[in-house]
């Protein structure tokens, strides 16, 4: 469980990072399943109709960079999704119910692996984003392997998550790395970030002998979903929208493979709107707005702006 000085960093900073949460058996299985993942998604480059992504690589070359619809290779991507120290820490943070929206894996192959330009995810990309959406929206990311600065780990630039588009594209790449307080995000096998996708961010290319693997999943609540999504609100319709089959199997995956479910945390609920915190400590729905609210207006330009202090 998070303490609340976590939940305050997570709000000031827009990422946090958690030691040590996957372990054991559930990531040697997890990491075992991602090297399959990775040998097909190598092996199928240049072929069409099929789930995996290349990037230029440190070379110019093409590589493989990444592969979607996780759920479907496997009962082990299921289950690190309902994690119940993920899903604990996540209803902390969000304060609502939450589910699973998509997951994906993000590979730096050694040697090789592509460096990801500076940016922010949809949809603060869009310089006509404003403000910030009602509540936190992050990625949880499952790290595989070490990542530092030897093998191209994510920097990211503290407390821009809650002005909105930031005006990035105006710097170059090696001056968001080196003039804009960008920190290197540090991690370890079995570590989680979560990671405001308004949080400014970006890697250097891999070329050291390291790999890089992470297991990223997606979980949102309606109303994130709603301002930020509206092409994927019908998953939240009233007429079952939700596709709750889905994250029940998670559940299930759980048990089968022997891993602790959320039954055992005392603290998650699930039921027809998703999985829920139910005890404390834990943000409130509208604290992400009230603190967006709270910035004066010549510090959310300066912020939207990179400019130093």
């Amino acid at each position: 469980m998070l303490t609340q000085e976590q939940i305050d960093s997570f709000y000031a900073n827009g990422f946090l990072v958690m030691r040590g949460v996957v372990k054991g058996e559930e990531l040697r299985l997890l990491s075992d399943a991602v090297d399959e993942v990775i040998r097909q998604g190598v092996e199928l480059q240049g072929q069409p109709g099929h789930d995996h992504l290349y990037l230029p690589g440190a070379r110019g070359n093409k590589v493989y960079w990444r592969s979607e619809k996780m759920w479907t290779r496997g009962d082990i991507f299921l289950a690190a999704t309902a994690h119940p120290e993920i899903l604990e820490n996540i209803g902390q943070l969000v304060g609502d119910s939450f589910v699973p929206f998509n997951d994906s894996l993000v590979v730096k192959v050694p040697y090789e692996g592509a460096a990801v330009t500076w940016h922010q995810d949809p949809p603060y990309g869009d310089p006509k984003r404003l403000d910030s959406l009602p509540g936190p929206n992050f990625t949880t990311d499952i790290y595989l392997d070490h990542s530092g600065t030897d093998n191209g780990c994510v920097y990211a630039i503290p407390g821009h998550h809650l002005v909105g588009h930031v005006d990035y594209k105006s710097k170059s790449e090696e001056e968001l790395f080196e003039k804009y307080g960008a920190v290197p995000v540090l991690m370890e096998p079995g570590d989680v970030l979560f990671h405001c996708v308004s949080t400014p961010h970006g890697s250097r290319a891999n070329l050291s002998a390291l790999k890089r693997r992470i297991f990223y999943i997606h979980y949102m609540t309606e109303a994130v979903c709603r301002q930020a999504y509206p092409n994927w609100t019908s998953r939240f319709a009233a007429d079952g929208g939700l596709d709750l089959e889905l994250y029940a199997s998670m559940l299930e995956a759980r048990k089968r493979l022997g891993f602790a479910g959320i039954e055992e945390t005392g603290t998650v609920a699930f039921d027809r709107r998703g999985f829920r915190f139910t005890s404390s400590p834990s943000a409130a729905v509208h604290d992400w707005a009230d603190r967006f609210a709270a910035i004066p207006a010549a510090e959310k330009e300066r912020l939207k702006r990179l400019l130093p202090v």
